[in-house]
């Protein structure tokens, strides 16, 4: 009897997966991450040796890890054509041609003695969603819209629904709007209840699946690097460098970005001015990855070592390696080489409330996305998203606070690390639940 083992990154909202056949002693990989320690670990504690690495489609949102699984375990990365089929000790593994979200994309049918079991479906089936179709430009964006419609409607419809499903795009992925939290389904629950397989008109269907939110930068070279083959970094990269404030200081005046992983409100004690508040209880690599240019020096600052490890995981998965290394001793050490330290307020959703109520000058800047703000907002608040405000902040006035806002207080967290960049002296973080605002049954603005 076969395992299936999923492997998560939850910072990018997706899963890999491992498939071990322990009776034969072989297992194989699908959608491997970059960093393939926690393969080579599972394939030891099942057992089994990883035979194959097999990639769904040309990912954009991360550095695929079949490379690294053919260095370190010799997998075989050939492809696997649609229409063609792989044997792995009694697994018979099917690729079908399953284009939308890529045009190129392939899902994985898993079948053992003859008979279908699973579909390692990518993006093109989701919990209650797709992955978009826009990420290859507008130009494309209709076309494999109407592609996705086809692979739902048509090129799956011969398989039963008690096959079970394994997408690699879960919720929390910019590679899709909508989906549900988790990484296994039945194709039978996906037709009952995805709005995208019961939405079969075609106006509806693109109107349904083009109604994205705006992706991160990075995302634009992403496919080019898989295409070319990102350096390899074996299981275990070297130590952090560990940095003095006098050699941190000197790298942030020849241009590094200081990216501080804590938590908002430890930001908001004390931080080095002019870093990134970029939070290890959000996803990293996503918002270095939008704010940062690939090639920048990056160095990571605030928090413990565990949390730099960690981030820095988080960066080269999406293949951001120019991390010079940490700050080391973390505020103490900077406070203690003489060097000035920055401090937001924070203040809750209520606090916000009682400013506007009372009309004292304060502009309200709003960072969550497009979607969340035409759903209602603050009244009178301006709308900047996150990763518009160093392109905007200019318009905001220098000579009254700024309280800065999002839905739980990690983005607003960023955009006010941002707006200290752009020049704003006294800054607002807003670090609580926008669903206050309800709570407070306060009125809401709607465009």
């Amino acid at each position: 009897m076969y395992t299936v083992e999923a492997v998560r990154a939850a910072e990018l909202g997706n899963a890999s997966f491992l498939v071990a056949d322990p009776d034969r002693g072989v297992g194989f990989v699908v959608d491997p991450l970059r960093d393939v320690e926690r393969y080579v670990q599972l394939a030891s504690k099942l057992n089994v040796k990883l035979t194959h690495s097999l990639d769904t489609h040309l990912h954009n949102d991360f550095v695929s890890g079949r490379r690294e699984l053919a260095a370190e375990v010799g997998a075989n990365i050939d492809e696997l054509e649609p229409g063609h089929d792989l044997t792995i000790g009694s697994l018979t593994v099917h690729a079908v041609h399953t284009p939308g979200h890529t045009p190129a994309h392939k899902s994985y049918l898993l079948s053992e003695g003859g008979k279908p079991h699973d579909l390692f479906s990518g993006g093109a089936v989701m919990l209650g969603a797709i992955a978009r179709t826009d990420l290859f430009g507008p130009h494309l964006a209709v076309h494999l819209a109407l592609e996705a419609l086809t692979t739902l409607q048509a090129r799956l419809r011969g398989l039963p629904d008690d096959i079970r499903v394994f997408p690699t795009h879960g919720g929390g992925s910019f590679c899709a709007a909508g989906g549900g939290s988790g990484h296994e389904t039945t194709l039978g629950t996906e037709r009952r209840t995805n709005p995208f397989f019961l939405t079969t008109e075609v106006m509806p269907f693109l109107a349904r699946a083009l109604n994205q939110p705006r992706y991160p930068t990075y995302y634009r070279d992403m496919s080019a690097i898989n295409r070319g083959g990102a350096p390899l970094i074996g299981t275990s990269p070297p130590p952090l460098t560990r940095l003095g404030a006098d050699e941190v200081a000197r790298m942030m005046d020849e241009g590094a970005a200081v990216v501080d992983v804590r938590p908002g409100r430890d930001y908001d004690r004390e931080h080095i001015p002019g870093s990134y508040n970029i939070g290890i209880d959000g996803p990293v690599s996503a918002w270095v990855g939008w704010l940062i240019a690939r090639g920048r020096p990056i160095v990571l600052a605030g928090g413990t070592d565990a949390q730099h490890q960690k981030s820095r995981r988080q960066l080269l998965r999406i293949g951001f390696d120019t991390i010079a290394g940490a700050l080391d001793g973390g505020m103490d050490a900077w406070r203690s080489s003489g060097r000035e330290v920055s401090t937001f307020e924070t203040v809750d959703v209520e606090d916000m409330a009682e400013w506007v109520i009372s009309a004292e000058p304060m502009t309200v800047v709003d960072a969550r996305d497009e979607h969340e703000w035409a759903s209602g907002h603050v009244p009178g608040a301006l709308h900047m998203y996150v990763p518009d405000v160093p392109h905007h902040a200019n318009e905001i006035p220098h000579e009254a606070p700024v309280a800065v806002h999002c839905a739980s207080g990690y983005r607003a967290g960023i955009a006010a690390s941002l707006l200290e960049q752009a020049g704003l002296k006294r800054i607002i973080h807003v670090n609580g639940p926008y669903s206050d605002w309800d709570r407070l049954h306060l009125a809401e603005s709607r465009p």
